[in-house]
Formats: structure tokens, sequence, C-alpha cells
């Protein structure tokens, strides 16, 4: 198994890029330092408690990498169905603007 802080450096990279505003996002989300996410997003170590939760809040790439790591492939694709769902409803949303019911 790859070591957990590169697991959660290639998700973070993964969902966010590797833009300095990526790791600015990652900051305001987790309200941890610049340097703590710095390394984060370096793999030299990664987050924990807290702000490993508000990240798998939102990222399914971070919760991926956790549910693989954890060997709980198995709910893999409830995430995919997640990520879908969400996609149809922004498209349901875009056609509600655009042909308003009268």
């Amino acid at each position: 198994m790859q070591a957990f802080p590169q697991l959660i450096a290639g998700a973070l990279r993964e969902e966010w890029g590797e833009s300095p505003s990526a790791r600015k996002a990652v900051g305001l989300i987790t309200n941890a330092n610049e340097r703590a996410v710095r390394n984060w997003f370096d793999g030299r170590n990664g987050p924990s408690g807290e702000n490993l939760v508000r990240l798998i809040q939102h990222s399914d790439a971070v919760l991926s990498a956790v549910l693989r790591a954890s060997r709980r492939d198995q709910l893999l694709p409830a995430v995919a169905l997640m990520r879908l769902k969400a996609s149809l409803q922004m498209a349901i949303d875009s056609l509600d603007e655009a042909f308003p019911s009268r």
C-alpha cells in the first residue's frame, strides 16, 4: 500500500490540481495553515482527524483514496453514484433555468 501522505497528496492534486489557488482552496476548507497544506500536497505528511474529515466532505478523490486504503473498495460504486446524481441534478437545474415552467 502507498504511504498515507503520498496517497492523500495524489488525491488532492487529482481533485484540485497543483496551483497555488488549489492550495488556498484546501486551506480555506480545512482552516489549516499554508505550510501544512503545502506539506499535504507535497506528500511530506498528511492531514489527520478533523482536517481529513473536512477534505472527505469536499472531495470524492480523497474519499475514494481513503476507501481504497482501508480496503473498502466495495463502497467505491456509491461514490460514483453520488457524483452521477450531482451531475444529473446540475443538468436538471440548467434545463429548468432554460425552460421555466409556466
